[in-house]
């Protein structure tokens, strides 16, 4: 997308007012009020930003997964006013809160998101702290899922904890126990990708190298690797951005589609 259609973008959405509704059990809203609107803006800006490395034209499809109550989405439908949105939660309560406060699709997610019908393919595919608490596995099989579900030349972004989250988790917070989080940095330093479960829970805390998932991306046949930000995301998730534009494609069939 060229630039200028970037910018109009970003300038109608600078524009129009940002829903300012409220789940009553918003958790993201009831822990950080102080960042909650930030935190939204980050994740558009991220957006914006992957637009200008991609061959889309336009923006008609968007999917934000995991959708929460809408600390995302109400942006994304800031910036894209006539675009058909969806929503997909594990949690109903957030999908519909979503789909009845942003004007869009609710889709009920399940433990295994290959399990989930999202009902068609999308321009762009915000994935935001998913990856984050599951393992190289799940990751893995979902985020080549979820590419399944581009259009041509659609862009899919998503978050990861990157070297910042343990200086977050030493310094600021943690974010699982002590012995988990000995385990999680030993399995990273040996694969480049570490996790534990939180106790009794089936997801957790995952903490990843850059470069582990750049390959795991670059694995993901047909796409394109468009980018990997470190703290991308409000100063503190890592941001990987991938198209659904065929990294073999030869030069003669692409000076065809894009002229």
């Amino acid at each position: 997308m060229n630039f200028s259609e970037v910018a109009r973008i970003h300038e109608r959405y600078k524009n129009a007012p940002i829903s300012q509704a409220i789940a009553d059990d918003d958790v993201m809203y009831k822990t950080g009020k102080d960042w909650y609107f930030y935190v939204g803006e980050s994740a558009l800006d991220c957006i914006l930003s992957a637009l200008t490395l991609s061959r889309l034209n336009t923006v008609t499809a968007v999917l934000d997964l995991p959708c929460g109550h809408g600390r995302v989405s109400r942006h994304l439908r800031a910036a894209f006013p006539e675009a058909d949105l969806a929503f997909c939660d594990i949690d109903p309560a957030g999908v519909d809160f979503c789909a009845a406060n942003f004007k869009g699709r609710g889709i009920r997610s399940k433990p295994e998101v290959p399990d989930v019908d999202l009902g068609g393919r999308f321009d762009v595919i915000w994935v935001g702290s998913l990856f984050t608490h599951v393992d190289r596995d799940r990751t893995d099989r979902w985020l080549r899922y979820l590419c399944q579900h581009l259009t041509d030349d659609g862009i899919l972004l998503a978050s990861f904890h990157g070297a910042w989250a343990r200086e977050v988790h030493l310094r600021h917070y943690p974010m699982i126990g002590e012995r988990e989080w000995s385990k999680i940095e030993k399995e990273c330093a040996r694969v480049g990708f570490g996790y534990r479960p939180y106790p009794k829970q089936d997801y957790g805390i995952s903490f990843s190298r850059a470069s582990a998932i750049v390959d795991m991306s670059c694995a993901i046949p047909g796409t394109r690797l468009l980018s990997y930000t470190e703290r991308g995301w409000a100063e503190h998730h890592d941001v990987v951005s991938i198209a659904r534009t065929d990294r073999l494609q030869d030069w003669e069939s692409a000076a065809k589609r894009h002229p």
